[in-house]
């Protein structure tokens, strides 16, 4: 058997995917970008790219930054997700999501992220432990790694997983949260007061469909990634019949670009937009346009 030491070894080597094969994310959380280098735009030179999420978040301190992602973010994706990698350009890597469901594309979610933040592809089968925390914290060898809410690493025993580093301890997680609506809602409280991020799925920030995607992904669903492919999913519900915990989705008739958990008594949690933060109120029934029911009870 190989040692803990050589498995650090084999996963600090070079790795240099090519289309068609499949790696992990190996940074807290990594940011899918519509085009290489989009980061280095000089309209906006102070920010850079997320490597550390909790500067990037503090680097993005004003909502004219903030709505400059809306153009030229993606997704986001956690560490230890795994990515099919779709074409590869200079220091760059276009990859899909695989646990990220979206129309554009069958793989799972597209967008370009630096090659350096990738790392051989886990084997993620099997039972697996979840952040349940705001933030978890793993070591792996001389590496301590802060991780978001809803991060997902197989499980080796007790609280030791498997990493795209090698075999590490994980502190704030646990099994997967029992689904329930009730523990969606409460789940969803815990975050409120933390800033709109477009594109963003981690507890540095979260746009609406990111937030929901993440509540499910810690009770061990996987959603639709956006607020349109997530109304198309799940049960109907009229809106005479609204019950706590059930999604609310805003737009035009033909396409949603908003989603919001209902918390009964007329108000939703959402996270609205980038001068907000994730917060309770009233439902904007005038640009409702359905609810979406995917949980029973």
């Amino acid at each position: 058997m190989r040692s803990f030491w050589a498995l650090s070894l084999v996963a600090l080597a070079p790795f240099h995917p090519g289309p068609g094969s499949t790696a992990s994310i190996d940074v807290s959380v990594a940011t899918l970008w519509k085009a290489p280098n989009l980061y280095r735009s000089i309209d906006r030179p102070s920010v850079t790219n997320p490597a550390d999420p909790a500067a990037w978040s503090r680097n993005l301190a004003t909502t004219a930054d903030r709505v400059w992602l809306d153009s030229h973010v993606q997704t986001q994706a956690l560490y230890g997700q795994q990515v099919t990698v779709l074409a590869v350009r200079g220091g760059w890597a276009k990859v899909a999501v695989r646990d990220e469901p979206d129309p554009q594309d069958p793989r799972g979610y597209p967008g370009w992220l630096p090659l350096r933040q990738l790392r051989p592809a886990l084997d993620d089968r099997g039972p697996y432990l979840v952040v349940r925390s705001r933030t978890g914290t793993l070591h792996v060898g001389s590496r301590t790694i802060r991780l978001s809410y809803g991060t997902r690493l197989p499980l080796i025993a007790g609280n030791r997983v498997r990493t795209p580093d090698g075999a590490g301890v994980l502190s704030g997680g646990g099994a997967p949260l029992a689904p329930s609506n009730a523990s969606i809602i409460a789940q969803g409280e815990r975050f409120l007061g933390t800033h709109y991020l477009w594109g963003g799925l981690s507890s540095w920030g979260f746009d609406c469909s990111g937030l929901i995607w993440d509540l499910y992904r810690a009770h061990g669903l996987t959603i639709p990634r956006d607020a349109d492919p997530q109304m198309h999913h799940g049960t109907p519900v009229a809106r005479s019949q609204l019950r706590p915990g059930d999604l609310l989705f805003f737009g035009s008739r033909n396409y949603a670009d908003h989603v919001s958990i209902y918390v009964g008594r007329g108000l939703e949690l959402e996270a609205p937009d980038s001068a907000h933060r994730v917060r309770i109120v009233p439902v904007r029934w005038a640009s409702y346009i359905g609810a979406r029911r995917y949980l029973s009870r």
